[in-house]
């Protein structure tokens, strides 16, 4: 275990650090923009399908990649909630109220990303093969759904609340 984290980038701690900072703060009341709601959950898209490992196989992991996103965003719309979430005074933004659960999926996100990475450097063979592109793009899309199901569910409350204001 020791060596796997000595072989580590200094890059991927930095990554970690922030990651773990976002979902700390997640844990308090966060305003959540139009913008911010589009622009982040896209970031996350981009960077897990330019990771993704398309290998011999690549509609393979397309097909596992897409699947997990889809269930993903299903899983997160139902473990999000919209209760609390409230209009920001110029209509502009919602106020969403703080949750750990950003922080599980943001570590999700994190381990997935750097199992996926070990597994590719370490195993490069098995990394190639059917079942390790099937898991890897199954697990990268899951998580990248679970924080986009989560903005779409918040970005449809918001043009909810300003269609009511």
């Amino acid at each position: 275990m020791l060596e796997i984290l000595q072989g580590t980038p200094l890059w991927v701690y930095a990554v970690f650090a922030l990651i773990c900072g976002y979902g700390l703060r997640a844990r308090s009341t966060l305003r959540e923009s139009r913008r911010s709601l589009l622009i982040a959950p896209l970031i996350l898209l981009a960077w897990s399908l330019w990771s993704l490992n398309l290998g011999a196989h690549p509609l393979l992991s397309l097909a596992a990649w897409t699947s997990g996103a889809a269930l993903g965003s299903l899983l997160a719309m139902l473990l999000f909630s919209s209760i609390g979430v409230v209009l920001e005074s110029g209509g502009e933004a919602i106020l969403v109220p703080g949750t750990l659960k950003i922080l599980g999926i943001s570590l999700l996100f994190f381990a997935v990303k750097y199992w996926i990475g070990y597994q590719t450097a370490v195993h490069p063979e098995q990394a190639a093969g059917m079942q390790m592109l099937s898991i890897s793009g199954a697990a990268a899309g899951f998580t990248v759904g679970l924080f986009c199901g989560r903005a779409l569910k918040l970005y449809r409350h918001l043009l909810i609340l300003r269609l009511k204001a």
